[in-house]
């Protein structure tokens, strides 16, 4: 019902297209699929339902010596928040195990349908998963949807109603720390709404998904575009168009599991910073060697870089002071956005200063008030300008799959 009695029709039909009895074709398309992606010098990160791994293990280990990342993509192709706390932590150490009995490595958690609750945060945790990427982003590409036809306003409706996303500019597509694991957004528009749901031809798509990169470009944020693989022979070439100009930008691209390790690190980092005389400090170690780190100034977002070891002026402590007490959500939030931290009862030294009863919707407009400029980690590595993830979910590899979903869900 979400798709439209029309866009459901085509889409069955479809399918006798996209896939065959044995996973030959589809097997051949995601070889295809890592060959496009590693021309850019990157890696494509494909979630994969773990009964569809288990029925097909040999194209699983062909796409891991391949290069490519495999993630946990449920048991089954069901709706998991719609699951009893017992039958979700049931389900996904199942399919842990199904992983581990075909020696298949993963360290990343995507939910069939982006479909997740509490629960399965807490299961993805327990279980040792490094990251989850199931919240959705709409990134409201607004020169390319200014001119819809009523059926394709109405397939984009259908499917952010469907995925209750994010929305920029209100939120920020980065990766946040939830308990010990990284949730990685998920880029909308995707191939499923855009192709399936609203109809545009690969060169609209192509144009939508460089509008979301230009605006994380300007923005530092990442860009997580889903294409699944079953369509890479309609949107090959909307890819290759988003990846030229990604490396023309500097973007790092990288898979889920790089930008997880990446990112914990980064919310891990310390500096060591030891004031020289009055208003000079310097910075005397660093604890990741390929961040670059800046003396930002909130008013103006202007930011000049800092060197190890080479002082820098600032009238006033250039880290965030702390109160004894402050929530862990407030520190991970200014981490988050580069920020260091220290607990101090000098509540008048500081560039910024953040008491114990400090709301999370009042950091940033404290930051943007503060009394001087805060030393500030790069979003990514490398002084890279943004991050872009290409991932794919396989869902099916044959059209046995495609049936077995009906009754397995």
């Amino acid at each position: 019902a979400s798709r439209g009695l029309r866009n459901s029709i085509g889409r069955t039909l479809q399918i006798f297209g996209r896939f065959g009895i044995s996973p030959g074709r589809m097997g051949r398309r995601l070889l295809r699929y890592i060959e496009v992606v590693a021309a850019f010098g990157a890696k494509p990160s494909f979630p994969i339902t773990a009964s569809v791994l288990d029925r097909n293990p040999e194209v699983a280990r062909m796409l891991q010596n391949a290069g490519a990342e495999l993630c946990v993509h449920g048991l089954f192709h069901n709706d998991l928040s719609r699951l009893s706390d017992r039958e979700q932590r049931d389900q996904i150490a199942r399919a842990v195990e199904i992983f581990n009995k075909h020696q298949i490595q993963f360290r990343g958690f995507r939910s069939p349908y982006l479909r997740h609750n509490s629960t399965t945060l807490e299961v993805v945790e327990h279980l040792g998963f490094d990251y989850d990427s199931n919240l959705a982003f709409y990134w409201q590409p607004g020169h390319s949807f200014s001119t819809l036809s009523p059926s394709e306003a109405d397939g984009l409706e259908r499917g952010l109603r469907f995925y209750h996303p994010a929305v920029r500019p209100e939120e920020r597509s980065l990766p946040r720390m939830v308990g010990r694991i990284v949730e990685i957004p998920v880029s909308l528009p995707d191939d499923e709404i855009l192709l399936d749901r609203m109809g545009f031809p690969p060169g609209r798509i192509a144009d939508v998904w460089l509008e979301m990169l230009q605006m994380a470009i300007e923005r530092s944020e990442l860009l997580t575009i889903q294409l699944h693989p079953e369509r890479l022979d309609i949107l090959s070439d909307a890819l290759r168009s988003v990846l030229e100009v990604a490396v023309a930008n500097h973007v790092w691209l990288a898979s889920m599991e790089d930008i997880s390790e990446w990112w914990r690190r980064r919310m891990e980092l310390e500096i060591e910073l030891i004031r020289k005389d009055e208003g000079s400090y310097q910075i005397v170690e660093l604890g990741i060697p390929d961040i670059a780190l800046y003396l930002y100034d909130p008013h103006t977002g202007q930011g000049q870089q800092v060197q190890l070891g080479v002082s820098f002026q600032s009238q006033s402590v250039p880290v965030v002071g702390l109160e004894k007490g402050t929530g862990s959500d407030v520190i991970h939030y200014i981490k988050q956005l580069g920020y260091f931290v220290e607990f101090s009862a000098d509540t008048h030294g500081y560039s910024v200063y953040i008491n114990d009863s400090t709301t999370l919707d009042e950091v940033q407009g404290r930051i943007q008030n503060g009394r001087g400029p805060l030393l500030k980690a790069n979003l990514w590595p490398r002084g890279h300008t943004a991050a872009m993830s290409i991932t794919g979910d396989i869902d099916c590899l044959t059209l046995g799959d495609f049936l077995r979903r009906f009754r397995e869900g």
